[in-house]
């Protein structure tokens, strides 16, 4: 479904564009209006005014949107791995699962000939 305000393409069923605030058209909204013709003119008026909110939410939306990309913009360095390094396994670099291995099996060696 897209928003009438900034065109962004939002989920269906959405009530709000995640991208600006603006409130989204209803689906049901809008067959209840085109199937009752009869409907006051106060009701009409009401659903087109905008949300006293919607100045607050798009603010905040931009706020989380910028604290967003300062987190990635920080954490981008940080995932970046120097050449040769190996990679990592549940978070430890694989050459610490090497020595845990190596200890492990010098230890089971060890223990192995006190028998």
């Amino acid at each position: 479904m897209r928003c009438q305000e900034c065109d962004h393409q939002n989920t269906e069923g959405a009530w709000l564009c995640i991208n600006c605030g603006a409130k989204l058209p209803r689906p049901e909204t809008q067959d209840a209006s085109a199937e009752s013709s009869d409907a006051p003119a106060e009701s009409a008026a009401e659903s087109d005014e905008p949300s006293r909110f919607a100045p607050q939410i798009s603010e905040n939306l931009r706020r989380l949107r910028d604290r967003t990309e300062r987190e990635r913009a920080r954490q981008r360095p940080a995932r970046q791995t120097s050449p040769g390094s190996g990679g990592s396994f549940l978070g430890i670099p694989i050459m610490v699962w090497g020595l845990v291995a190596f200890v492990f099996v010098a230890f089971v060696y060890a223990m192995s000939a006190l028998q």
